[in-house]
């Protein structure tokens, strides 16, 4: 008995914290959609995207506060960019980190061509 009221009270937080993370990932993509943004990935932790007028990514966190998770560079602001294997370094100091060495030749191609 013991034993089928713990599962009871793990799967009741177990499904609060699905509907908690949903509700973030919905706020995230409004973010992203509102700010009229392209290519958005999920990768190490974090959403990225392609906006209009810069690069931008959030941090998928359990609290997601989109005006201090945000963290961008607007394109007018890119002098150098540079590309690891599996990262993106802009002005030395941006990194763009990515699973899928196709998600960073995208993104890389995408971020020069937006700077010529």
């Amino acid at each position: 008995m013991i034993f089928l009221l713990l599962f009871l009270i793990i799967v009741i937080i177990v499904i609060f914290l699905n509907i908690h993370d949903n509700a973030n990932l919905e706020k995230i993509k409004k973010h992203f959609k509102n700010s009229k943004c392209e290519n958005i990935i999920y990768s190490k932790g974090k959403y990225k995207g392609i906006c209009e007028d810069k690069v931008m990514q959030i941090e998928n966190s359990f609290s997601v506060n989109l005006i201090q998770d945000e963290n961008s560079i607007k394109f007018n602001k890119i002098k150098k960019i540079n590309k690891n294997v599996l990262r993106i370094i802009i002005n030395d100091n941006y990194k763009i980190e990515f699973k899928d060495k196709n998600n960073v030749e995208l993104y890389y191609k995408k971020i020069k061509g937006i700077k010529k």
